[in-house]
């Protein structure tokens, strides 16, 4: 992996969880585009990363999504190039990147050669995203590309499969995002069968399907990579942190009794002061994490 200039920030945590890194999704600290919650902030991304530094966040989660997708900058050499400046200006890793372009160019139900394409899209972007120093890929299996038939899961193992050698090669992580219960989406991580194919698992999509996190992970943990820290209502949208139905008091402790080791990474609800939301979100994580502490101690 390209190791990259910096150091660590005041979320690496310093006791017991101590690796535990907090992120933040791309555009959390940027201001929210019209009508939706979540895109790539292309006017915004590079003052993001001052914004991060100065909050004391490990990383910026990258969102490569299909539409201008060629635009990108991580999709460049001299657009990778910007990106690993602004990483050695602020000490702020791009430690994973959100790969939404799957959503719209499916790994399942497309057919064979759209299917074959998008292989290849996300087989460029494991070397893309190894140039900057990634060292994962959250795949989001859900709404538009969920993968909840018998078909489908046959049809995304079968892509994943096919990818994972590079994946291996290069040292990035196929983090699968899922709507299936802990057990079953387990169940088809296995199936796959490389190191670097892992659960990334989301706790507000999770709690909005109905699952009681807390639960649903115990499957999962020796899967799990990262977490995306979210809170929703149960068949709902999303909240910000605290104030849904998202069961954080039972899930931080149990991911500590686990072993847990990976990353977590903010994608909260946020309306108009996205940094002074981002502090607050950060603050939320942290004093959840000592209490796990405590309570594990």
């Amino acid at each position: 992996m390209v190791a990259e200039a910096g150091h660590d920030s005041a979320a690496q945590l310093t006791a017991p969880g101590a690796e535990l890194r907090i992120g933040v999704m791309q555009g959390r600290l940027s201001p929210r585009p019209a009508g939706k919650l979540q895109e790539f902030p292309q006017k915004y991304y590079a003052a993001e990363f001052p914004i991060a530094a100065r909050l004391g966040l490990h990383s910026i989660e990258w969102i490569f999504e299909a539409p201008g997708f060629a635009e990108n900058p991580l999709w460049s050499a001299a657009g990778r190039e910007e990106i690993r400046g602004l990483i050695r200006a602020t000490g702020v890793k791009v430690q994973s990147v959100c790969a939404d372009y799957f959503m719209v160019h499916r790994l399942a139900g497309e057919g064979g050669e759209a299917v074959a394409r998008s292989c290849d899209v996300l087989a460029e972007l494991v070397v893309a995203a190894h140039a900057i120093g990634a060292d994962r890929i959250l795949l989001p299996l859900l709404e538009t590309s969920a993968v909840d038939t018998p078909v489908l899961q046959r049809e995304v193992v079968a892509s994943l499969k096919q990818v994972a050698p590079v994946a291996e090669r290069y040292g990035v992580t196929l983090g699968l995002e899922m709507e299936l219960p802990g057990a079953e989406y387990a169940r088809l991580i296995e199936r796959v069968a490389s190191p670097q194919v892992r659960a990334y698992y989301d706790t507000g999509n999770s709690t909005a399907q109905g699952a009681d996190i807390a639960e649903d992970i115990v499957p999962l943990l020796p899967l799990l990579h990262a977490v995306h820290v979210k809170d929703r209502v149960r068949g709902g949208g999303s909240k910000p942190l605290g104030t849904g139905d998202t069961n954080f008091r039972g899930f931080f402790p149990r991911l500590l009794r686990g072993g847990f080791r990976g990353d977590l990474v903010l994608q909260h609800y946020f309306d108009l002061q996205p940094e002074l939301e981002a502090e607050r979100s950060l603050s939320f994580v942290q004093h959840l994490l000592e209490s796990a502490r405590a309570e594990a101690a």
